[in-house]
């Protein structure tokens, strides 16, 4: 801008020596040339202005296009392989003064246009050590934060997956990043329940409305992470990070995962949902470089039941559901190995056991009886009981820094029913054969996945 000041400057001069020496009614020339002049250095510092607003503005995105397999009998009725979009998105960051930052991300999936994130971030100006974040955002954990469009795997691990579904929450989230020592602590109070299913008697979701808590209960989450420096050789992350939330509960009682261990509750009480987990990520610069990163997470989950209500029509009470609180415990393991500059190989081992009170074959053994079934139902062990073992293959081409391309296939393993015929599905497939799936067997439910992902 300077320059360009200089310049009209140095014209100007030479416009008004030009006139003087021509004209004799100078003074009105220099006015007229002096006007213009300032019109112009007045318009060139709006667009100055407009420019320097649309600098602070950033955009980014990514498109992952996909064609998937799978090969789970009892998908025979449906489609078993599609091409689909998995993810659309379109990232705005907008640096709107020093130390503030805004954050507005949807997904343009079709058929599931969805609001991903929208969060202001305040950061500390005076030590460069905190921030605050508020909004809807990711929560505190390895894999949730780790970006979908970097991530080795098509999909996150199923623990990740459970436990904290559609990965973000709505709440205010303090870090604490000191710029000279390597440690990273996170704290988030969220509403909790987002993306849970929390149905009633009558199958009715009653946490539909995304942008209120469903009840009066705040979970806390907390995360901290260490950076350990190994010379030449590369460097270690560990951490770990605890989840304490509870759910409002619609029932008067609390079945216990053991399904033997009853407890009362009064409707409104909070139903507890708590676990704690460990986490490592070790980066190696050997052999052309290698990773191996795992998490461990285990505690208490749990899902809400409902009280008695009276039938439609009448006066006669339709039994209640008691809420479930199950132990559980899940964890996943990478090895990630770069094959020269444009090729990358990962795998996955990925474990979760959702009931660590039973084994497979105390499911349809195991059970709860009520002995007042006009308040309460009866509840059996099922395959909701079962552990879940996947192995998850995946190569991985980029043909440039925006373009990548993925294999990827997952062997799905269910933990076994101990006695036949006791856990069934049944289905018909495409032709209208009828057929049994019988979880006392290994039941296929391998994924093949094919992705193209363009980023910008």
């Amino acid at each position: 801008m300077k320059k360009l000041n200089s310049i009209l400057f140095l014209l100007f001069l030479l416009v008004a020596f030009n006139v003087k020496a021509q004209d004799p009614t100078i003074d009105e020339k220099l006015t007229e040339v002096n006007d213009k002049v300032n019109g112009l250095l007045e318009r060139l510092a709006t667009d100055e202005a407009d420019l320097s607003k649309l600098t602070k503005i950033k955009v980014s995105g990514y498109i992952q296009a996909q064609y998937q397999n799978f090969e789970s009998p009892s998908l025979l009725s449906t489609s078993q392989n599609y091409f689909s979009l998995r993810r659309v998105r379109v990232k705005f960051t907008y640096e709107a003064a020093d130390g503030v930052k805004f954050v507005l991300q949807p997904d343009f999936s079709p058929g599931a246009l969805s609001l991903k994130d929208a969060y202001v971030v305040l950061n500390d100006r005076w030590t460069n050590a905190f921030s605050l974040t508020a909004g809807k955002f990711n929560r505190p954990n390895y894999e949730v934060e780790y970006s979908s469009s970097q991530r080795e795997l098509p999909e996150r691990s199923l623990v990740i997956r459970t436990l904290y579904p559609g990965e973000r929450a709505i709440g205010a989230k303090l870090e604490y990043n000191p710029l000279n020592t390597p440690i990273h602590i996170q704290l988030a109070v969220l509403n909790g329940p987002d993306g849970l299913t929390i149905n009633n008697s009558a199958g009715v979701n009653q946490n539909t409305n995304e942008n209120k808590d469903y009840d009066n209960f705040k979970d806390v989450m907390a995360r901290i992470t260490y950076n350990l420096k190994l010379g030449s050789f590369g460097g270690l992350d560990f951490g770990a990070h605890g989840y304490f939330g509870a759910l409002k509960s619609n029932a008067v009682k609390t079945l216990s995962s053991d399904y033997s261990t009853v407890k009362d509750i009064k409707f409104g009480d909070a139903l507890k949902r708590n676990w704690v987990g460990g986490e490592f990520q070790l980066y190696a610069d050997v052999i052309g470089g290698l990773s191996v990163k795992g998490e461990y997470i285990a505690g208490k989950n749990a899902s809400v039941g409902y009280a008695p209500v009276a039938a439609s029509g009448t006066t006669a009470a339709v039994p209640g559901v008691a809420n479930f609180q199950n132990k559980f415990a899940g964890y996943y393991l990478y090895l990630i190995k770069n094959l020269g500059k444009k090729n990358q190989f990962a795998f996955r081992y990925d474990y979760y056991d959702p009931n660590t009170d039973i084994t497979g074959k105390d499911v349809a053994v195991k059970g709860f009886t009520t002995t007042d079934a006009v308040t309460l139902k009866s509840k059996m062990s099922g395959k909701g009981d079962l552990a879940t073992t996947t192995y998850g293959f995946a190569l991985h081409h980029y043909f440039d820094d925006n373009l990548r391309i993925t294999l990827g296939y997952d062997i799905v393993q269910n933990e076994k029913v101990g006695t036949s015929g006791k856990v069934v599905d049944n289905y018909t497939d495409a032709h209208g054969n009828a057929g049994t799936l019988d979880w006392s067997n290994a039941i296929n439910q391998n994924v093949f996945t094919l992705r193209i992902q363009a980023k910008f």
